[in-house]
């Protein structure tokens, strides 16, 4: 989450991929919105993914979700000549009214997936940047 309360993604892909697409899938009503930005962030960037939870303007990318329902967010990546599907990337399970609440989400941390690949845990944003950089090798 940004300070103005927009929740937010952070995309750290490798230098041979750009952003493909983004799907929110509401696991309440099993549902799925899919974008695809017109252009990827550089690697830590953020993409805006709604406005603000508390006074919602249309300034994401998805329409406004509903507080109390599970969501998942994924996506896809593409190569950086070419816009054939190169892959997806792990997907991140929440609950929106949860991550409205955490306070570090505002404080430069994410919720990403853990290292047992497992679940999900809050990591300082440097951390989750600095883990996929070494990822990507």
């Amino acid at each position: 989450m940004d300070p103005a309360g927009r929740l937010l993604a952070v995309v750290a892909l490798c230098e041979n991929q750009r952003l493909g697409s983004l799907t929110v899938t509401d696991e309440t009503t099993g549902t799925s919105t899919t974008v695809r930005p017109k252009e990827s962030p550089p690697f830590g960037g953020t993409v805006i993914l709604t406005g603000p939870i508390g006074d919602p303007r249309p300034e994401g990318v998805l329409d406004l979700l509903d507080r109390g329902h599970d969501y998942t967010l994924g996506g896809t990546t593409r190569g950086i000549e070419s816009d054939e599907e190169t892959g997806t990337f792990t997907p991140v399970r929440f609950k929106l009214d949860d991550a409205v609440r955490e306070a570090k989400l505002r404080q430069a941390f994410v919720l990403a997936q853990n290292l047992d690949g497992d679940g999900t845990a809050l990591t300082e944003k440097s951390a989750f940047v600095a883990h996929a950089a070494q990822e990507c090798g």
